[in-house]
């Protein structure tokens, strides 16, 4: 599409040795292009746009036709050209055109009733081309259609409607059933919707189409941790940090944090560090981390009764870190709670 007022390219020290070629071309010229337009009816096309683009001199000129749907523009030297017809900005037809020397006037006659006329028999002549053509526009109305059912589906499960989700991701499955993306949005819609089995069902089917796919072990594991499968979600988690080490810290964190919520801070700890070592910047790992490092550190009797903590190295610096990078986030207020508790004056929390 050509678009804008005409212009020159004019780069850097060569603008001057343009300019002086574009202005010769204008001034000093003797060729002229003109013409006849007519539309898909084959009457004449008024008010079109006829652009004409030099390829030898880097320059663009612009005439509108008139209502009998003629066009002229002069000043032009020998040379190649491209001539451009639009209506509202949008491209109708484009050709190039060579002006010779000593020719006066190059005529370019625009017909586009014949134009398309020409187009349909060249298709009616060769039936292989049409077949394609007609494969072409059914596989994009398809995927329009795919894409659809996704694009909702993800809006539903976003806005918290989980059981319109399952219909457009399970409208989708007819069109495209060994999808392993589309059972792993199933997955997720089920198990959101309340359906755990379902959701089961459809995240091993993901695996069977994609086995090495890091998220769907991630996925299954986390689903396995709320159905209280310890130990077999901490073996998905396991696998996926190996399949996708870019994305490790994320599952590091999840089995760390399985297991922390389990009860067994101890375990916790060493995924935990891997995580925040993996992505120092995975800001919720450095309080669970904390948290781990806290549940582990030694007790000891208090002068005034009870218990004092002395916390294990690091513990503190821990929830500093969580705080530093996530001064509003979900656990903020508890991390300060707990600083304090520590005997350490915790960062200042940002003004509203």
């Amino acid at each position: 599409m050509l678009a804008g007022r005409p212009r020159r390219l004019l780069l850097g020290a060569l603008s001057a040795w343009l300019l002086a070629l574009a202005l010769a071309a204008q001034v000093g010229g003797a060729g002229a292009f003109a013409g006849t337009v007519l539309d898909e009816e084959g009457r004449p096309l008024a008010g079109a746009t006829i652009v004409i683009r030099s390829l030898d001199f880097n320059f663009e000129h612009q005439v509108q036709t008139d209502k009998s749907g003629r066009f002229y523009h002069g000043g032009f030297h020998p040379g190649r050209y491209l001539i451009t017809l639009l209506r509202e900005q949008q491209v109708l037809w484009s050709g190039p055109a060579a002006l010779r020397s000593l020719e006066p006037l190059h005529t370019v006659d625009i017909d586009l009733k014949a134009l398309r006329a020409a187009a349909e028999q060249a298709r009616r002549l060769d039936p292989e081309l049409e077949r394609q053509l007609q494969a072409d526009r059914e596989r994009r109305a398809r995927e329009e259609t795919l894409e659809n059912h996704y694009t909702l589906g993800a809006r539903h499960l976003e806005q918290g409607r989980p059981e319109e989700a399952l219909r457009e991701f399970r409208a989708a499955l007819e069109m495209e059933p060994n999808r392993h993306v589309l059972y792993a949005l199933l997955g997720a819609a089920a198990s959101a919707a309340g359906r755990r089995e379902e959701a089961f069902g459809y995240y091993r089917r993901a695996l069977e189409l994609e086995p090495g796919e890091a998220a769907h072990h991630n996925n299954l594991g986390t689903l396995l941790v709320e159905e209280g499968k310890l130990d077999e979600a901490l073996a998905q988690f396991q696998l996926a940090a190996q399949l996708d080490p870019e994305r490790a810290a994320t599952y590091y964190f999840n089995r760390g944090a399985a297991l922390l919520n389990a009860g067994h801070p101890g375990e916790a700890l060493s995924p935990l560090r891997e995580a925040a070592r993996r992505d120092p910047t995975l800001a919720v790992a450095h309080y669970f981390l904390g948290l781990a490092s806290l549940r582990t550190s030694p007790r000891r009797p208090a002068e005034a009764g009870g218990e004092r903590v002395e916390p294990r190295p690091g513990t503190a610096e821990a929830f500093q870190r969580y705080l530093e990078l996530a001064p509003d986030g979900q656990f903020a207020a508890r991390a300060r709670e707990i600083l304090i508790e520590l005997g350490v004056v915790p960062p200042a929390p940002r003004s509203p």
